[in-house]
């Protein structure tokens, strides 16, 4: 018997795992599809309820498919070590088959623990690539992304749907786990995030990926009032598996051929460059994902080393009021009151948390970084931990230093619409009102009386005074100009 098996891959179009296991299943067995349920796993910080409700509806439609196809998807609660060698004594299993992933510790580890597994069995392991990353170490083998795009693109993806495949699926060796019996994870779901499911995945494909939402995507993408639907949003199921890169990249080439078909030429020549702007997205994320790779402490510890011990010493009530969205901030507290209700926000409000966390509040940047893993929906570990470095400065020097103001960030919200929507404390603030901290503080509108609400703070940091200590700070780090002290100073920090 052959196991496929779905980790963050969780899908069967263009899955070369599923494709090979199928194809060889006269010689090496058939093929039985499994997801674990690993209780070690859902216990991490960085896996929240959310994330396991999406999974489970992701799931849900992959089990459908599979019956499709003439299997059944077994999903089974346990350590995978211990669920594999388990069906191994009842259905010797002769290849284990997924996709290479660039991840946290704890699944690496896991990883680690299963290929030592097969070789103790004799049980052949076979991680195919993905995303064009390569296992650390062997960058002679890696594609430029002009390079690996254009092959995608030119490639043939693979899609079983419509084809009986009955004989090669392997019967079930156990019943599947009932869901009842998963370990729930901590945290609750929000109720405004994405469902999960490969259908989902493909609505977005078919409705954002077209010359007119191209056009626009440059310019709906810095508010957060124009980014909800500006941005294509295939985030999560990127982050799952449930739709590859490379479909992505043919839905964009898609989208340009048809405007070839219908633009003039100077507005075929703005839909390509709009295209690329979008690609040049998918080629950061290529790039962190492989740094991450290359280099997996990013995790936990800083690129230069000199941050080490700079920013490691945590403010309980500050890193509070930063959680609750309650800094003073309308803007900053607006981002992470829809981050809890949605699980999802633009990328530059992403950045505009982060930096006023380990800028202006000057809180560790692992610490950040592992409570937001929990609040996104789209967490991908690769992505996710080198994002922050950047971010928080603690990446080369040659990125640059990103201190973003508070208050002028909220330029981005100019009539404050995004803010009262989520800060309802500030409703009765006409306009641009909501950005001035002078009327901000203390401010309790009717609206949030009923709801039972606080007074909204006020700010809880100068962040004129703070901005300018932490760009003297990150600038002496980054360049080695003095050494890294152990205490932090408040009066520096300017808290008030």
């Amino acid at each position: 018997m052959q196991v496929f098996w779905l980790k963050r891959n969780l899908r069967l179009q263009d899955s070369a795992p599923f494709f090979e296991a199928m194809r060889s299943y006269r010689r090496l067995g058939k093929v039985l599809p499994l997801y674990l349920h690993e209780p070690s796993l859902i216990d991490q910080p960085d896996v929240t309820r959310q994330h396991q409700c999406f999974i489970h509806e992701t799931l849900d439609e992959l089990g459908d498919a599979i019956r499709a196809l003439g299997g059944q998807l077994l999903e089974q609660v346990g350590e995978a070590v211990e669920v594999l060698d388990q069906l191994h004594r009842i259905m010797p299993i002769t290849r284990i088959c997924t996709h290479q992933e660039t991840t946290q510790a704890c699944q690496y580890e896991r990883d680690l623990a299963v290929a030592a597994w097969c070789r103790s069995k004799g049980v052949e392991f076979v991680e195919w690539q993905q995303n064009g990353v390569v296992r650390a170490g062997k960058h002679q083998e890696s594609l430029s992304f002009p390079d690996y795009f254009a092959h995608s693109v030119a490639l043939q993806l693979k899609d079983p749907r419509g084809t009986d495949l009955s004989e090669r699926f392997a019967p079930l060796p156990i019943p599947s786990s009932k869901r009842s019996t998963v370990p729930r994870a901590h945290g609750n779901d929000k109720p405004g995030r994405q469902k999960g499911g490969r259908s989902k995945a493909e609505t977005i494909l078919s409705d954002f990926f077209r010359v007119q939402t191209i056009q626009r995507y440059p310019f709906q993408i810095s508010s957060p009032m124009t980014a909800w639907d500006g941005c294509s949003r295939i985030s999560a199921y990127l982050a799952y598996g449930i739709v590859s890169d490379r479909e992505v990249f043919k839905a964009v080439d898609n989208a340009v051929g048809a405007g070839h078909q219908v633009l003039r030429p100077q507005e075929f020549e703005k839909l390509q460059d709009r295209a690329r702007f979008y690609l040049d997205r998918l080629m950061w994320r290529r790039s962190y994902i492989q740094s991450f790779e290359d280099s997996p402490a990013l995790q936990t510890e800083p690129p230069v080393a000199r941050f080490r011990g700079a920013r490691d010493e945590l403010d309980a009530d500050l890193f509070e009021a930063w959680k609750l969205g309650r800094t003073g901030f309308a803007f900053i507290d607006s981002l992470m009151r829809c981050l809890h209700e949605t699980g999802w926000i633009h990328m530059r409000g992403r950045a505009a948390l982060v930096s006023f966390a380990t800028m202006n509040l000057w809180q560790p940047t692992a610490k950040i970084a592992e409570y937001l893993a929990g609040q996104f929906l789209d967490y991908d570990p690769a992505i996710h931990y080198p994002i922050h470095h950047v971010v928080s400065g603690s990446a080369a020097p040659e990125n640059g230093i990103m201190v973003y103001n508070p208050v002028k960030q909220g330029e981005h919200d100019p009539e404050g619409e995004f803010i009262r929507r989520y800060v309802p404390e500030l409703a009765d603030l006409p306009g641009e009102a909501v950005h001035d901290v002078t009327l901000t503080s203390g401010c309790l509108s009717d609206q949030g009386k009923a709801h039972g609400l606080r007074p909204y703070p006020a700010p809880i940091v100068d962040h004129v005074a703070t901005g300018r200590y932490a760009r003297r700070r990150v600038q002496e780090l980054q360049h080695g100009l003095v050494a890294a002290p152990r205490k932090r100073d408040s009066s520096q920090l300017g808290l008030l």
